[in-house]
């Protein structure tokens, strides 16, 4: 660097702008991890659409280790700049992401592989373009904290700066493990809790109506049919594609079989439903098989229905009737709108009139929890609490920085009154030697 550029390098520094930048960059990022954190499956759905598109087969381990590791890396590195802790290391792997993510941004923006990059999963979706032109910003801002972010002290002494990353990435594991296991703290997608799963009357005169187009398959050929047209049953039914209008909160679940919609005729619209979602019966582990029956000899003693939703043909269809003793009706689903209901290899959905109140996954469900529950507390005990615990995680590990903060500020007031204390020891004797030679004068 020569000496002329180091003058205009200098102008460019500014306190206030590294706090100000280490906010805005340690935000996005705190966010971005947290939407993919708080739901793992939404990640694992979005790796596996690009892997399809370039044609890769990764284990499915691997890609869920990954979807822990992006969201738990962009977060935990977020919070660490943005509290100015280990203010080296959390900007040079921010950067380091950002440029695997630039280029990857610039590359989808051109050639437009999946409708969106999922960087802020299903809570902000963003246009391929607009998340390129982020990441650009983004990339600038870590280009100038590369520069001056170790110039401004951070919220923590070096000392403790261990215990902070280690308490955040203790909380948001412990986010991701939950939401994995059973289901999104916080659901962003259409078929949330207190979401009508029908159409209501009130619902299709508002906004535009959605127009669909159908992709089936056969021998190995995809076709686009329309709803009028589709093809007879020895087409497999792969996914639809949203033509006009939007898919927004009233825009219904469908079931398409022989060309209609049978959706609002075997989901209930009064009383108790359970609905069983399995994208893909190969999956799926079969004891669970045990626990479905019992799940649907309980609903319908109540006087409610079961139903299963599955991704499969109907020779899959058969296969899992025969395997399963299932004397429940199954129906073959749209995957995306599957895996938008409920997240999971197989997961139970609870609707009270229509009304979605509760979703988890079958395997945080035990077989002998169900059969030994009491017929009345069941359905209470069932209701997954994911607000809830999100709000003790979020609070335990709150106070703990909070305390640690405390403790840490406390520490350099005492250090502070210990050198000032000296100071005034030290010039007491310069001070009274020269009062002595005034008052000789």
């Amino acid at each position: 660097m020569s000496t002329e550029e180091k003058p205009f390098i200098s102008r460019l520094y500014h306190p206030a702008v590294v706090w100000l930048l280490r906010i805005i960059v340690g935000a996005t990022f705190v966010m971005s991890g947290f939407v993919k954190s708080v739901d793992p499956w939404g990640s694992v759905i979005k790796i596996g659409e690009y892997l399809n598109v370039w044609g890769w087969d990764i284990p499915s381990a691997l890609v869920t280790c990954g979807a822990f590791m992006l969201g738990g890396v962009e977060f935990v590195f977020g919070i660490l700049l943005f509290l100015g802790c280990y203010r080296r290391i959390s900007v040079w792997i921010l950067f380091a992401m950002m440029c695997v993510m630039l280029p990857l941004t610039l590359y989808i923006a051109i050639a437009n592989p999946v409708a969106d990059c999922g960087c802020f999963g299903e809570f902000i979706i963003l246009s391929n373009p607009a998340t390129f032109v982020k990441n650009i910003f983004l990339t600038l801002f870590l280009v100038y904290l590369l520069m001056f972010n170790r110039r401004v002290s951070g919220l923590f002494i070096p000392y403790v700066q261990w215990v902070v990353g280690g308490v955040v990435t203790f909380y948001i594991l412990a986010v991701a493990f939950y939401s994995y296991n059973v289901q999104p703290m916080i659901d962003f997608r259409r078929f949330a809790p207190e979401t009508h799963l029908i159409n209501t009357a009130e619902d299709e005169e508002d906004g535009e109506e959605p127009v669909f187009e159908y992709v089936y398959e056969r021998d190995g050929k995809r076709e686009t049919f329309m709803i009028d047209a589709l093809p007879d049953s020895t087409w497999q039914f792969v996914e639809r594609h949203l033509l006009n209008g939007t898919t927004d909160v009233s825009d219904g679940f469908t079931i398409i079989e022989d060309g209609e919609d049978i959706a609002p005729d075997v989901i209930s619209q009064e009383g108790e439903q359970f609905i069983v979602t399995i994208p893909d019966i190969n999956k799926v582990d079969l004891s669970c098989t045990y626990l479905i029956n019992e799940l649907n000899e309980f609903i319908t003693e109540r006087g409610g229905s079961l139903i299963a939703l599955v991704n499969s043909d109907e020779a899959g269809i058969e296969w899992w009737q025969d395997i399963s003793m299932a004397s429940y009706p199954i129906y073959n689903t749209e995957p995306n709108l599957i895996k938008e209901l409920a997240r999971g290899n197989a997961a139970l959905v609870y609707l009270n009139n229509g009304v979605v109140k509760w979703k988890r996954t079958l395997s945080s469900i035990s077989y002998s929890f169900v059969t030994e529950t009491p017929a009345s507390q069941l359905i209470a005990d069932l209701e997954p609490q994911p607000r809830f615990v999100l709000e003790t995680f979020t609070f335990v590990a709150g106070a703990t920085l909070l305390v640690i903060l405390f403790f840490d500020r406390s520490g350099k007031l005492v250090a502070w009154l210990i050198r000032r204390r000296k100071r005034k020891r030290n010039n007491k004797p310069e001070n009274t030697a020269e009062n002595d030679s005034v008052d000789a004068g």
